[in-house]
């Protein structure tokens, strides 16, 4: 590992709630579960604003998709073949059988179930029953599932090659990819504008700005012009980190994108322009173990961490000192 500069961390809030698993950015706060199979929403002042308890059809199983509405209304649940929203309570708003989506090894893969940030709407991303497919009640080809969370009416379309959906918190981008067994490409836009960009990496996140997008392909980062039309290939022009190391990325501000490596686990930071490694960031808990970590784009992240002699993991949120 190169020597870098390194960048002290400072905590500014830790939450009183114990937690576990990935945390994940929703529009003015964060989501993740605790020990006890529930469904957190915290605010931007790590506060708990909800409690969603996971269905039980979903515990078993262990793997699943999720998301959270961030007004609090209702959080979704995802495995292969069946879509469940609920309120706080765990009543069931919505729910739905489907066809699975199968990857291009042939294996069913977890659908994609996204709110949109700027309105109550649900969108699911199922597979679509195709002859090419040796797996009953499966294809390769996604749909497009709108769920009006008004009065729960859905609209379909489709098919679509792609296998992989994200909703940014923003409120204003979506992304997808699709991987044909070599090659990773990604596409990334806003809503009802026309063409998205294109890139060669599974979209992750979004430039403060909303001028390029961040994506990852096997364990590479690459920047991607927003603007960049899906009929051109500029991808010898393309900006990718000069190793494969890193599991999490996300756009800290403007300047900067932080992200953690693998083995060893680091966070370092990145230039935007060119994602050239500029420093490490040390915390000042000697010996804390990580787990997740997830970014807000305005100079703060948070992180499901643990701090010597805690029995359970915090989420923390930082800036750089």
């Amino acid at each position: 590992m190169m020597d870098l500069p390194l960048k002290r961390a400072e905590l500014r809030l830790e939450s009183d709630e114990p937690v576990a698993g990935e945390v994940r950015r929703v529009r003015g706060g964060w989501a993740v579960h605790d020990p006890s199979g529930h469904l957190l929403l915290f605010d931007s002042d790590l506060r708990v604003q909800r409690r969603f308890p996971v269905p039980d059809r979903f515990h078993p199983r262990g793997t699943y998709d999720w998301d959270v509405h961030p007004g609090g209304r209702w959080a979704v649940f995802s495995d292969t073949r069946h879509t469940t929203c609920v309120g706080p309570d765990g009543d069931i708003a919505w729910e739905a059988d489907h066809p699975a989506l199968v990857n291009v090894d042939g294996c069913p893969v977890l659908v994609c179930a996204k709110f949109r940030p700027d309105r109550d709407e649900l969108h699911v991303f199922p597979g679509m029953k195709d002859d090419y497919s040796s797996v009953e009640d499966a294809g390769h080809c996604s749909a497009s599932w709108v769920v009006s969370l008004s009065d729960m009416t859905v609209t379909k379309d489709g098919p679509y090659d792609q296998d992989r959906w994200v909703i940014f918190p923003d409120g204003r981008h979506i992304g997808s990819s699709y991987f044909d067994g070599h090659d990773i490409t990604g596409w990334c836009g806003r809503w009802d504008e026309g063409e998205n960009s294109v890139g060669s990496s599974r979209p992750v996140d979004i430039h403060p700005d909303g001028t390029m997008w961040l994506g990852e392909a096997f364990g590479y980062l690459c920047m991607n012009p927003l603007e960049q039309p899906c009929d051109t290939d500029d991808s010898d022009d393309d900006v990718e980190t000069d190793h494969d190391r890193y599991d999490e990325a996300f756009f800290l501000d403007r300047n900067l994108v932080l992200a953690a490596t693998q083995e060893p686990l680091t966070h370092e930071l990145l230039a935007v322009d060119t994602l050239e490694r500029i420093a490490r960031v040390t915390y000042p808990f000697t010996g804390e173990e990580w787990y997740w970590l997830a970014a807000a784009g305005d100079g703060t992240w948070v992180t499901t961490s643990r701090s010597p002699g805690r029995e359970s993991a915090r989420l923390c949120l930082w800036r750089l000192a």
